[in-house]
């Protein structure tokens, strides 16, 4: 693997570069390369960059010695090839430390229009953390695609974009099965023919969660709609995303109202809270701040507070 010594010119950005990082509170606006909808960092700097969040996943690839990343209340400590994504629009903090370490931000908006993307949403309610240790079994094959992402970006050859684009698809095809099959085998059934259908019935929920978050979406409702009791139904349901329906529903309707803070400074939070499907303020302050880290309105003022780091 390359180090941080030829960065300079091996790691050459496709574009003239005449900006950097920035922060505008805690927004990050993120530079992707003009008329595309990605960036790949090789990154060397000793300094840390303070708390922040965008719309952009990031993906974390650690090169060369070691590096900490803080992110919904826990610090990450990453070594040589270890890998960490950050979901969109997650709260997270970045510490300086020597060595080299690749950053993926790419735009995964128009992947939205993906049935099969939806059923990654349980995968990615928490920074994701792949190494040799946590997810030997696809590990290799994540890093390695990564490895040639960064190749295929800083090769500056022909339909870069979409190549990198495709090989992202099969990283999060390989990550969607995983998660999938060892939440399934040898706990619901054995044959193929039923997983595909369990994995059917999960990922038509799970959609229908994402259309219909913002109603009176009760756990019977949600059972009833699979065919299944409502004990059986959130048995699975943990078993499946490790966390509990009403949760899950929680995070999805703070996630929209995270959206709705950063794009529309005319909607004020107690519209904004109405509109994602609470039925009162302080119960929409009190699950904001149990997964953002901070209240509705702290959210908002430490987005529009003006102050800008480079």
């Amino acid at each position: 693997m390359k180090t941080s010594k030829n960065f300079t010119l091996r790691y050459k950005q496709p574009d003239p570069i005449t900006y950097v990082r920035s922060l505008n509170g805690s927004q990050e606006t993120v530079f992707f390369v003009p008329e595309s909808h990605l960036r790949v960092w090789y990154n060397v700097q000793l300094e840390g960059y303070a708390s922040h969040y965008h719309e952009a996943l990031e993906i974390i690839v650690c090169a060369e010695h070691s590096y900490q990343i803080s992110a919904k209340n826990q610090i990450y400590t990453l070594n040589v090839g270890d890998i960490l994504i950050v979901p969109p629009y997650m709260l997270h903090e970045l510490f300086g430390n020597t060595g080299a370490r690749f950053i993926f931000l790419i735009d995964i908006n128009m992947l939205k229009c993906f049935q099969d993307f939806k059923t990654l949403d349980p995968v990615f309610m928490n920074p994701f953390l792949c190494t040799t240790s946590n997810h030997s079994d696809i590990y290799e094959y994540t890093y390695n695609t990564l490895m040639q992402m960064a190749e295929i970006y800083f090769s500056h050859n022909l339909f870069w974009e979409i190549s990198i684009y495709s090989l992202l698809l099969n990283v999060l095809l390989t990550i969607g099965r995983y998660h999938f099959y060892s939440n399934t085998s040898n706990k619901f059934h054995s044959t193929d023919t039923k997983q595909q259908e369990y994995y059917e019935i999960f990922a038509n929920l799970l959609n229908f969660i994402d259309a219909h978050y913002a109603d009176d979406l009760t756990l019977e409702q949600a059972a009833d709609y699979i065919g299944f009791s409502k004990y059986h139904f959130a048995r699975l349901f943990k078993q499946h995303t490790h966390t509990t329906y009403h949760n899950y529903l929680c995070l999805k309707r703070i996630q929209a109202a995270q959206f709705l803070l950063t794009n529309n400074e005319d909607l004020s939070i107690t519209d904004i809270a109405f509109r994602v499907g609470f039925n009162n303020l302080a119960t929409f302050c009190r699950c904001f701040t149990k997964y953002a880290n901070c209240s509705p309105t702290e959210y908002r003022n430490k987005l529009h507070k003006g102050d800008l780091i480079l």
